[in-house]
């Protein structure tokens, strides 16, 4: 037992203290292969802050406002026309609301989605 904890503080001693990182461990040659080195790994600085291209963000909120203001005005339009019939004494059933207002504003949700993620990035499109 003593000889193997003796073993061990002398492997311990003999490591170096600082473990280095797999990158540097790389051979030179699988580092071209690769195309990095410790050098050409971007350094990321306080005031460097990628942003979205204003065109980009325009067309973006081009899209979203018509694909999803068509079927939220439909929605709202559609409440005074189920306002009148519920008003006028007629046999009206209220599960016929609610599933058109849930498709209608459950469709401007979705127009918000696929306007955004629908638009391309490319600032010169």
């Amino acid at each position: 037992m003593a000889q193997q904890q003796a073993a061990d503080s002398q492997a311990a001693s003999t490591s170096s203290p600082v473990a280095s990182s797999p990158q540097q461990q790389a051979s030179p040659s699988a580092q071209q292969r690769t195309g990095t080195s410790p050098s050409s790994t971007p350094s990321s600085s306080p005031g460097s802050v990628a942003s979205t291209p204003q065109k980009v963000v325009d067309r973006m909120f081009k899209r979203m406002i018509t694909c999803a203001a068509l079927p939220v005005v439909l929605g709202l339009g559609l409440l005074p026309v189920f306002y009148y019939l519920k008003s006028m004494d007629e046999e009206f059933p209220m599960w016929i609301v609610y599933v058109s207002q849930n498709l209608t504003f459950g469709g401007g949700l979705l127009g918000i989605t696929y306007g955004i993620l629908s638009t391309s990035w490319d600032p010169s499109r």
